[in-house]
């Protein structure tokens, strides 16, 4: 017998003996099979909408759900450890492979049941919208306002993994849609976010900031300047003025709307200007104008004008005259003024009283003949309110100026803390200081009467709040129907320490008319952001006073 056989025969009896040794005494043990029922291959949902799944779970020996465990995952993201699923989706756009884990608790089984989740975003439409300073950095928050929606609060930080910055000061929505501007705008719009001196850029439709160019940066204004090299050392963000839409057209011809906006900031004590167009006009950029005192100036700025555009027999116009860009040199305490095509102009002495030791704290363009403005200096909480017009200059009237008519000391309701909202079509504007609102007729200023308790409106204590509570922002929605506040329970920390939001926003129903206020306690919300710094409406279509051939078009 050879080798080979031998190792054959020592094979087989091996096998025999271990069949023989075997008695058939398995120990099977059989398999609770899951079946997962009631969830969807797919679902779609806005970005802060709610998502509710209830699965329905069966089983080949039970079915009990307390003898399971659950996960709810989303591109590997825990979602929620609970049988139902019913959370508000804090994602950014996207499509996402989720799936529903069923642990069997004593089998330690696992059961996957895949679908996809498809996030939209849910801010390309109008918003209420509130920066604020929440645990020592600036967060934001929305509410949605086309549905039903809820307030996404504080989201930033936990969406983007990324803060805005640690002073936020204030929001600025830029409605021009020119991709050739980026990058101030692109083909969906501007929001701006201004903290730590530094512009975040946000896409105004998604309100993702940009990825190709997150912050805006002093180059933005040089155009097609090369030499000599341009000169925007100690650019820094300080103010960026409300944008002044000049010409918003609708094309009889079916093309899309047409757009000429100016934007202008200050950085440095200097002014920065931008001129938004679409491909039939050239855009242009200034940078680093001056004061012609060669002073600094102060970090505020406004137009003068606030003449609607009209209409003519084939184009409806839903801009405005803008006017001049007021500005202030606080070194020597003199009104200037430019344009937003850059430069910086003398208002002579003449025609202009002094106001040495102040700084410009805010200013608008009124309804009153001769573009008339109204101003509001400080030093401290020591303030002013100066009333202006253009005109002719003294010396030469051939030359447009500004010109002083009526200043007088604004009395102890107006301080460095304060807002302020002037009206479009009638000589009030009414202002929030600590925990009150007021209304006040400019007209008053040339009578030499300050705001008093007169003008009293609305205070928080009468709504409920306690005296600690302050309004910390104003805001009136296009049509001048509603007035919103912004209001902080947070008494003395100012950095809104803790996880509990208590930045609230009280509605109020305007009438522009009679300017009759009344709150809207249905409509108003409290925890929706940390102490309020800013609080806009983003309207994502600019229709001038919310209108349309008669047609209203907001919907706040």
């Amino acid at each position: 017998m050879n080798l080979k056989n031998i190792c054959c025969f020592f094979v087989m009896a091996l096998f025999f003996y271990a069949c023989y040794d075997d008695k058939g005494n398995y120990d099977y043990r059989e398999i609770n099979e899951i079946t997962v029922e009631g969830i969807e291959a797919s679902y779609a949902r806005d970005v802060d909408d709610s998502l509710r799944i209830y699965p329905v779970l069966k089983g080949t020996m039970y079915e009990d759900t307390s003898r399971f465990t659950y996960r709810w995952e989303a591109a590997g993201r825990k979602l929620a450890e609970t049988y139902n699923l019913e959370i508000q989706v804090d994602m950014v756009p996207g499509e996402r492979s989720c799936r529903f884990v069923v642990k069997d608790k004593e089998t330690e089984v696992e059961k996957y049941h895949r679908f996809t989740l498809n996030v939209s975003s849910s801010t390309a439409g109008d918003l209420i919208t509130v920066l604020s300073k929440y645990q020592g950095r600036a967060e934001l928050s929305y509410l949605r306002l086309d549905k039903p929606s809820n307030w996404a609060i504080n989201y930033f930080m936990d969406r983007y993994e990324a803060p805005l910055g640690v002073e936020p000061k204030q929001l600025r929505i830029l409605y021009a849609e020119a991709s050739r501007c980026q990058p101030f705008v692109n083909a969906y719009g501007r929001m701006m976010v201004l903290a730590d001196n530094r512009v975040s850029l946000l896409d105004k439709s998604t309100l993702m900031q940009d990825t190709l160019n997150p912050y805006l940066t002093g180059e933005a204004y040089t155009g097609l300047a090369s030499y000599p090299p341009p000169d925007i050392e100690g650019y820094e963000s300080q103010y960026l003025v409300e944008e002044g839409i000049s010409i918003w057209r609708g094309n009889p011809y079916g093309a899309s709307f047409q757009q000429m906006t100016y934007f202008a900031e200050i950085s440095g004590g200097t002014l920065y200007t931008a001129v938004l167009a679409p491909s039939i006009w050239t855009p242009s950029y200034s940078y680093k104008s001056k004061s012609p005192h060669k002073g600094v100036l102060s970090a505020f700025g406004f137009w003068d004008g606030m003449n609607p555009t009209a209409d003519s027999p084939t184009l409806i116009n839903m801009g405005y005259s803008c006017g001049d860009l007021i500005l202030f040199d606080k070194t020597y305490g003199r009104f200037v003024y430019g344009s937003a095509y850059g430069g910086v102009k003398e208002i002579k002495k003449a025609d202009f009283k002094y106001f040495e030791g102040y700084n410009l704290l805010w200013g608008s363009a009124t309804n009153m003949a001769d573009d008339a403005c109204v101003a509001v200096l400080n030093d401290g909480d020591n303030c002013r309110l100066v009333l202006f017009k253009t005109g002719k200059e003294e010396e030469n009237e051939k030359n447009t100026t500004k010109k002083w008519v009526a200043d007088i000391a604004a009395g102890n309701l107006i301080k460095s803390t304060t807002k302020f909202y002037c009206m479009k079509y009638t000589n009030y504007m009414f202002f929030v200081t600590d925990g009150s609102l007021y209304l006040y007729n400019l007209l008053d200023i040339q009578s030499g009467m300050a705001p008093n308790a007169r003008n009293l409106v609305a205070k928080l204590t009468d709504l409920g709040y306690d005296a600690t509570a302050v309004i910390t922002d104003i805001c009136v929605s296009r049509t001048e129907k509603t007035l919103l506040l912004g209001v902080s329970r947070y008494g003395n920390d100012t950095e809104a320490a803790g996880e509990e939001a208590k930045g609230d926003l009280l509605y109020f129903d305007l009438n522009s008319s009679t300017l009759g206020v009344q709150y809207n306690e249905g409509k108003s919300y409290k925890g929706i952001s940390g102490i309020p710094v800013d609080v806009e409406i983003k309207y994502q279509t600019h229709w001038r006073d919310g209108m349309f051939k008669g047609e209203l078009k907001d919907n706040i």
